[in-house]
């Protein structure tokens, strides 16, 4: 039997009943201790981090779970992930779109275009997600400013962090479960269980790159 090929995707149900959402950030600060002056240093690092728990299982449910933490081998392997409680958009955008960068989206910008989102609408809210790339190669970004598109339906949308690694023009832009690739914090990970047999889950994890 061949080792397990990551990333590997979440079991559907149940949802998580309790989640953390957030991104590191590596940012050095010098403080004067004469002038009280200080100075920063923004590192490159920005990596989502999550907390996760899910409800009370039986055995018939939580199995599906169990399997998936096995399989990742500690911190070995990966997984797709996204913030569960923003799977779909609050703008405008049609649900049956299928947009597309409008132009290349170069790494270390800001700032992307994106095509098809319907025209002179507000396609995307702040704290909406997008998702470049697939698999292991899935990056996430969030919205960070509302975004009206232009009368050819195309909108420049600001994102933090900044965009990974360079995506081509063209290439498809996930706006529904946008996810990214992540690993766990810790090799040992299991569950608890009470007296009739009920099963308790939960897991931290980073960001992957």
């Amino acid at each position: 039997m061949t080792a397990p090929s990551y990333p590997l995707a979440l079991p559907n149900t149940p949802g998580f009943v309790q989640s953390r959402f957030a991104l590191q950030r590596a940012v050095a600060v010098a403080s004067s201790p004469f002038t009280g002056q200080s100075q920063s240093y923004e590192h490159p690092m920005a990596l989502w981090t999550a907390q996760l728990q899910l409800p009370p299982m039986k055995r018939a449910t939580a199995a599906a779970w169990q399997a998936l933490l096995l399989k990742l081998h500690g911190r070995r392997g990966t997984f797709l992930l996204g913030d569960p409680d923003a799977k779909v958009p609050r703008g405008a955008i049609s649900l049956s779109a299928t947009p597309t960068l409008n132009a290349a989206a170069n790494a270390g910008d800001y700032q992307m275009q994106i095509a098809g989102v319907g025209t002179s609408i507000v396609a995307f809210r702040a704290g909406d997600y997008i998702q470049l790339g697939a698999s292991s190669t899935a990056r996430l970004y969030m919205i960070v400013d509302d975004a009206t598109s232009n009368g050819s339906g195309v909108v420049t949308v600001n994102i933090e962090p900044s965009i990974r690694v360079t995506v081509a023009s063209g290439s498809a832009v996930v706006y529904q479960s946008a996810k990214t690739v992540f690993r766990l914090d810790a090799n040992d990970i299991g569950w608890d269980a009470d007296q009739v047999s009920r099963f308790g889950i939960s897991f931290s994890c980073t960001e992957a790159i």
